[in-house]
């Protein structure tokens, strides 16, 4: 690991890590002004080829994630509404579409180069949409920052989290594993032994409009209580209060201001020696 810019760690990017996040709704400028004033930083918008605008969240050396319109999306992301879209680095973007294909998932963008490398974005059989990259040689710096501001996490919704659990082992060789949480378990997933996500079965009475199997990022926040005040004040909508969880830290629930599902963390304290 190393650091660039205070307060920011880094760790390399290898394959079945995630190395992007895509914020897409109908308000690109209004999620802009959210985050910008919830965790600071600085943001740059982008003209694309196809006439739509790209907006870069950064902070310091680091970029955090984009941010862009729905319209002009593919029509099986308009029609989820607001969501982020994560991105999971792989060798190679070709493959492992194919090997989401041979489990079932639909193309929702084929293979294609897009300036940093080739990508695709897939549905995978129980409906969560994921993107696949396989990054260009020197076209990113081949990081992941961690630190107040920046991605810590990505969970993943579903009906069935065996079923998703078997399809992301063939398609990225992820393994999975059962954790006791207390109260309650859930299936942690890892990359190389990388952990990288959680699998939790989808509530009978889940809160988010979608009632569907969707993925949604964690955001670190260096403390919870005044990030959720200040994130409700913004105008985001906290479906439930701050809790703990065991080993982890404090988590808070969130939906923006433009309808996107979001989690802020701060992360508990390492044990005393």
């Amino acid at each position: 690991m190393g650091a660039s810019t205070p307060g920011v760690m880094t760790v390399p990017v290898h394959h079945g890590m995630f190395c992007w996040f895509e914020h897409r709704s109908d308000a690109p400028e209004r999620a802009v002004e959210f985050w910008t004033a919830l965790v600071g930083g600085e943001h740059a918008a982008i003209p694309l080829p196809c006439g739509s605008t790209m907006h870069m969240m950064s902070a310091g050396a680091h970029h955090r994630w984009s941010l862009r319109a729905l319209a002009g999306c593919p029509r099986p992301l308009i029609d989820r509404g607001p969501h982020w879209l994560p991105f999971v680095a792989v060798d190679d973007a070709d493959a492992a579409h194919a090997r989401a294909l041979e489990r079932g998932a639909r193309t929702i963008t084929a293979p294609e180069e897009n300036g940093m490398g080739r990508g695709a974005i897939i549905e995978d059989p129980l409906g969560a949409a994921l993107g696949l990259f396989t990054a260009a040689p020197g076209a990113t710096d081949g990081v992941n920052p961690h630190g107040h501001g920046f991605m810590c996490w990505s969970e993943l919704v579903t009906p069935d989290p065996r079923a998703s659990a078997e399809f992301l082992a063939h398609v990225l060789g992820w393994t999975a594993a059962e954790k006791d949480m207390g109260d309650f378990s859930v299936t942690i997933a890892s990359a190389n032994g990388h952990p990288v996500a959680s699998l939790w079965k989808r509530p009978a009475d889940d809160p988010h409009p979608w009632k569907r199997a969707r993925w949604y990022p964690y955001v670190q926040v260096d403390a919870i209580d005044p990030a959720a005040a200040r994130a409700r004040a913004l105008g985001a909508t906290l479906p439930c209060d701050i809790m703990p969880i065991p080993g982890v830290g404090r988590w808070q629930p969130t939906i923006d201001p433009t309808g996107c599902e979001t989690a802020l963390l701060e992360p508990a304290l390492p044990p005393t020696p």
